[in-house]
């Protein structure tokens, strides 16, 4: 075995520019020695050196983390080390964690979802309450429902997801209530997670008239007058709001026929 390397070789075997080496060294981190030509030498003394930096670089520490670690290394230095690393990567595990299980959710939903055969019938549902974040400005066109959800998106990127996120929706407004317009939108929002602490506004529990359906968002007004007749005949009330859910959308499907939305509007029995 060489007890001696050339920048070049070191480079070549940790995958490094020589810009990096010359960074560490600057750094104090390592001290190559000095040939007559000027040219560095990496001893053996360099070699430990240089692979507690890799280590450590791949796990996130910064320089002057490993500094300090190769300047003080003992084992009560050693297992503070680990002990704070575990700490970051479980912080990075449980977001990933969440997101699997809000996949494997998704997933099931979709698949129960090719099995319904009963598209645009009103059934009557009991639902507990939901948590919900919101959007607070008024969406005047329905193209401006996609950037209200991205906005809510960017409030939390580690745990809310366009394509594989719990369901979102949005209010229609009193306006359109009142006026039978059920395009006229008030808030975008998303369901969160039960245990979510940080979260704007309860859905209570209760009862809600529902109808799933396939394809066009054109087919809403009809099929919301449809809740609404179906409301009136069977003599129940109609509460605030009225929620229109994108079970599946234009995330998930370039096709319009695959849409899956639903129409949820609570009653008073």
């Amino acid at each position: 075995m060489k007890k001696e390397y050339s920048i070049g070789e070191i480079c070549k075997i940790y995958n490094w520019g020589a810009d990096s080496l010359r960074y560490y060294e600057k750094k104090g981190i390592i001290a190559p020695k000095r040939k007559e030509n000027g040219y560095r030498v990496y001893t053996l003394d360099d070699i430990w050196r240089l692979n507690i930096i890799k280590d450590l670089r791949k796990l996130g520490f910064s320089i002057n983390q490993i500094k300090e670690y190769i300047e003080c290394r003992r084992i009560d230095t050693t297992i503070d080390l680990m002990d704070k690393e575990i700490e970051l990567i479980e912080k990075e595990i449980m977001p990933l964690i969440a997101l699997k299980k809000n996949l494997e959710k998704k997933l099931k939903t979709l698949k129960e979802f090719r099995k319904i055969e009963d598209f645009e019938e009103v059934k009557i549902k009991k639902i507990k309450e939901r948590k919900i974040i919101f959007t607070e400005d008024r969406l005047l066109k329905e193209e401006e429902v996609d950037l209200a959800f991205r906005e809510l998106e960017s409030r939390d990127d580690t745990k809310l997801f366009l394509f594989a996120n719990k369901d979102m929706g949005v209010f229609i407004s009193e306006e359109g209530l009142e006026e039978g317009d059920y395009t006229l939108y008030q808030k975008a929002f998303f369901f969160v997670e039960e245990n979510e602490e940080n979260y704007d506004k309860l859905i209570p529990e209760g009862y809600f008239a529902t109808l799933i359906y396939r394809g066009s968002y054109k087919k809403s007004q009809k099929l919301f007058e449809k809740v609404m007749e179906f409301i009136e005949e069977k003599e129940y009330v109609a509460k605030k709001p009225a929620i229109e859910i994108y079970r599946f959308d234009i995330h998930g499907t370039a096709f319009e026929e695959e849409f899956i939305t639903e129409i949820q509007i609570p009653l008073i029995k």
